[in-house]
């Protein structure tokens, strides 16, 4: 709060601001009167003198600025914390589960329907959806298998061709077939591919398994790739194709 200066409110006692000066009815006056008149009029002019060489003493500094009262910086408090929105993740397709989504979930909306007899791969180790076909009376040993596998980073055509690069790496008598582009089933996928090829596989101290295989790859408005990788031994090929081209139709109607 602010101080206001100014005279003492209320009124004043005797000999105070406002006083009027006493009256004396008698013309004499004592001794004691004089020596306080005589003090009066000494202090009088005591107080003209000492204001004469104020004034006289300050006449040299009038042209001079007054000094500037010192100011203190005053840092303000902050008023508050500012808001930062956080960073919206990334826009994902919203993926509804539709009448053809049976059987086993691929990822990003896909699945498909095993053929009776075919099993899942036991090697976890491998990546996508792998099912094998058992080759009866040989434990271990296969007739077939139907390996689904997913990407962002290749299209339809460039996935397909690197897989059956990788799926004939250390095989015998590969023979790759003229891929091409295909009219996609339905309008839910923007670019479809397929090529087949076919291998001997050396077996050590057995006859060689000379097998074939196909890849199709499904690209789709998403950006992301799905392709089936399937082979059967040639001596089973026309009686588990059907099976083959039943899992495929299953995956195709999921998208």
């Amino acid at each position: 709060m602010s101080q206001q200066y100014g005279p003492p409110q209320g009124p004043p006692g005797q000999g105070g601001w406002g006083s009027p000066p006493q009256q004396f009815r008698s013309p004499q006056r004592s001794g004691k009167t004089q020596w306080i008149v005589m003090g009066g009029a000494v202090l009088a002019v005591l107080l003209i003198a000492t204001g004469t060489v104020l004034l006289v003493t300050s006449g040299g500094k009038k042209d001079e600025p007054a000094a500037a009262a010192p100011t203190e910086t005053v840092t303000p408090e902050p008023v508050g914390t500012l808001y930062t929105p956080p960073t919206p993740a990334p826009t994902q397709p919203v993926i509804t589960r539709g009448p053809y989504d049976k059987g086993v979930e691929v990822g990003g909306g896909v699945w498909f329907t095993p053929a009776k007899g075919w099993i899942k791969d036991p090697d976890t180790s491998r990546s996508g959806v792998s099912y094998l076909l058992p080759e009866p009376g040989r434990p271990g040993a296969i007739d077939g298998y139907f390996w689904i596998r997913q990407t962002r980073l290749m299209g339809a055509k460039a996935f397909a061709e690197h897989l059956v690069d990788v799926e004939s790496n250390n095989l015998q008598h590969v023979v790759i077939g003229k891929g091409s582009f295909r009219k996609c089933p339905n309008k839910t996928l923007k670019v479809c591919y397929a090529t087949n090829y076919s291998a001997v596989v050396p077996v050590k101290g057995k006859k060689p398994v000379v097998f074939s295989g196909f890849v199709q790859a499904f690209e789709d408005h998403n950006g992301q790739t799905t392709a089936t990788d399937s082979a059967l031994q040639r001596e089973v090929w026309a009686k588990r194709k059907q099976e083959i081209l039943n899992m495929n139709g299953t995956l195709v109607r999921s998208f």
